[in-house]
């Protein structure tokens, strides 16, 4: 059990191993222990337990500690975040801060690699590798950590079998396995595309119930998210149904079995899209982002509302002209005055944003 002291606070990090469960059953010896690890009388505690959902009653056991007021805190992480959060909810009710530590973007995985973007100033060969690579493989740290290409494929095809086809279907109780595997297959070749269902159900032969119970698995299991169309005119804008993306490309191209290069060329514009809409989410937060529709298939990728500005962005894998594109023009001749910014983002001036 690793233990690291300084004067002002104590760290101890757990990985539910038979030799910690040891420890962790018995809330009072655990108290003891830490306090006789305590760096002084006045420090904090901080104790990080790894895989904490495979504890059993872990809720119990952090709230009977928590309730003594005893200068101990806890984090508590995993890979099946939402078996912590189900085991949680209840004990922890208002003594719990939340967070989601999404896939990396490509600007960190960037950043981390030794590349400042903003000393930049044109296309940057080792830029436009990082990119193809996060096309494919994309931003799982492990996944990304790996160098071998055959290792990131097969970590990759490990994590959708045993999180996202397994782990999901037992804890949404979706007795099908292949029911979901379809729908997630429907969503992955659909990605940028206006979700319906009954389109779903006639192409799955899967009931529109069933189809739900995926969908609800799949955004709530952080797999896929849906984005709401942006209307001022009901008469004349879409008003119902989402857009379809994936939080990570490397499980989308995985759950397709497409994580070789020449097996995404034709999957290239939606991927970049996909990577825009995991960009715009990260700096501006899911709900402020949704699309433009009107009633004549005209159609803005993303718009970005915030603060009562508004950001109107079309994704683009190449567009090397200056001028904006017309769905653009049309969405700023609608909405002027209330426009911030219009602009494409490609492939070519990516860089300048990540």
């Amino acid at each position: 059990m690793p233990l690291r002291s300084r004067a002002d606070f104590s760290q101890l990090f757990f990985n539910p191993s038979a030799y910690s469960r040891r420890w962790l059953s018995d809330p009072d010896r655990f108290v003891n222990f830490l306090l006789a690890q305590q760096a002084s009388k006045n420090s904090q505690i901080y104790v990080f337990i790894d895989e904490a959902q495979s504890l059993p009653n872990i809720g119990l056991f952090v709230k009977y500690i928590y309730d003594q007021r005893q200068s101990i805190k806890f984090i508590l992480s995993g890979s099946a975040s939402l078996d912590i959060r189900e085991k949680i909810k209840e004990p922890l009710t208002g003594r719990k801060i939340e967070f989601y530590l999404s896939p990396l973007t490509l600007g960190e995985i960037v950043k981390f690699n030794g590349f400042d973007v903003t000393k930049i100033s044109g296309p940057f060969g080792e830029l436009d590798k990082a990119l193809n690579d996060y096309l494919l493989f994309g931003g799982y740290p492990e996944v990304v950590l790996l160098n071998n290409l055959e290792e990131k494929r097969r970590k990759l095809k490990e994590i959708t079998e045993s999180y996202i086809l397994k782990d999901l279907t037992e804890l949404f109780e979706i007795h099908n396995q292949e029911s979901f595997r379809l729908v997630a297959n429907y969503l992955g070749e659909n990605i940028g595309a206006i979700l319906s269902k009954e389109g779903v159900s006639k192409l799955t032969a899967i009931s529109k119930y069933e189809i739900e119970k995926c969908l609800i698995a799949l955004e709530k299991g952080f797999v896929v998210s849906f984005i709401r169309p942006f209307a001022r005119n009901r008469a004349k804008e879409l008003i119902h149904r989402p857009k379809i993306y994936f939080e990570d490309n490397g499980i989308r191209n995985a759950l397709l079995n497409r994580l070789d290069a020449t097996t995404t060329i034709s999957d290239q514009g939606q991927l970049f899209e996909n990577v825009v809409f995991i960009h715009l989410k990260n700096r501006h937060g899911g709900n402020n982002i949704k699309y433009w529709r009107t009633n004549n298939q005209t159609e803005v990728d993303f718009i970005v509302e915030k603060e009562g500005h508004i950001l109107a962005i079309e994704a683009k894998n190449s567009w090397p002209k200056n001028s904006l594109p017309r769905n653009l023009m049309s969405f700023k001749h609608q909405y002027g005055q209330e426009i911030e910014e219009a602009k494409v983002i490609s492939r070519e001036n990516f860089f300048t944003i990540i």
